[in-house]
């Protein structure tokens, strides 16, 4: 399999995401968690380039050929990661390098093509925004198109889902309840769009640390039925209203593991999103961003799909 003609190269844009509404039902047998979450995307993205080339000799026959360069964001960048950078990993540890291997594989081109990733990262590496999810599933979007779309639909889900319980989401984007692990994705109409200030402090946290620590009690199903109020709640709700429909069952866990977060969610109404260490706040709630100690600012606004 190869590339349609003239088609060698796609760029686009992986955005961050936050947690509007986090709830956990508990432990599952198979050690993930069952999860209720509303996931929102928001206009700080990491840029990714897509490029089909020539495989290189060295790589066994029929194996995947991906490789990964990280370059520098443009000068439009609204945060400095540069302490972070060394931390992200260019081999099969980073899920956009995966999710590459995986659609080669997948699509049978595994053997015919290599492909070259370029990623500026601005979402920073274990913030609870989603920046690896987003890249792998901006790069399974991207490449498919490059290989003349092999995967149908539930395909690509399926890849995704195998490579992370927020990747899916990220195929489309928006606005969007998610629930099993999280990879059960019911796109919403969503809120009508709003401001928030972000919080990067300069630590990050540990995802699987974060779970163990919340300590949830078993859950064996089956999850209960969804209340219709949540989900009409989001619809064309104003941000005030997505203030109070806030939860995010992980923040006793994440206070736990880093004490530090505690006094940052205290100062000017910050909430956690996701897994952490990353804080958001709605600007309804005025004052201005970088008023407070300890991390970065940078305002964002919420993307519909």
């Amino acid at each position: 399999m190869s590339a349609p003609a003239g088609e060698r190269l796609r760029l686009g844009k992986a955005p961050a995401k936050i947690n509007l509404y986090l709830e956990v039902l508990g432990r599952r047998p198979d050690g993930f968690h069952e999860l209720v979450t509303v996931l929102q995307t928001i206009d700080l993205c990491d840029d990714l380039t897509v490029e089909l080339r020539e495989r290189r000799g060295e790589i066994a026959p029929g194996a995947p050929d991906v490789t990964l360069q990280l370059t520098a964001p443009s000068s439009d960048q609204r945060l400095d990661i540069s302490t972070s950078a060394d931390s992200i990993p260019t081999d099969l540890d980073n899920l956009a390098v995966r999710a590459a291997d995986r659609l080669l594989t997948s699509s049978g081109a595994a053997g015919d093509i290599g492909v070259s990733l370029q990623l500026a990262k601005r979402i920073p590496v274990g913030g609870g925004l989603g920046g690896g999810s987003s890249d792998a599933a901006l790069t399974l979007r991207l490449l498919a198109e490059l290989l003349g779309s092999p995967c149908s639909r539930d395909e690509m889900q399926s890849l995704a889902a195998d490579l992370g319980s927020d990747v899916p989401f990220f195929l489309t984007g928006g606005t969007a309840l998610c629930t099993g692990r999280g990879e059960i994705v019911e796109p919403l109409s969503g809120p009508q769009p709003f401001e928030i200030v972000l919080r990067i402090p300069d630590f990050g946290l540990s995802t699987p640390t974060i779970y163990q620590a919340l300590n949830a009690q078993p859950f064996s199903g089956p999850a209960p039925a969804l209340s219709s109020e949540l989900i009409s709640s989001i619809d064309d709700a104003l941000s005030t209203t997505l203030e109070d429909l806030f939860r995010n069952d992980l923040e006793v866990a994440a206070h736990r593991t880093e004490p530090r977060l505690a006094s940052m969610l205290n100062q000017g109404g910050f909430h956690l999103s996701g897994s952490g260490s990353t804080l958001f706040r709605y600007c309804h709630q005025g004052g201005p961003a970088g008023t407070e100690t300890g991390g970065q600012f940078v305002r964002a606004v919420s993307i519909s799909r």
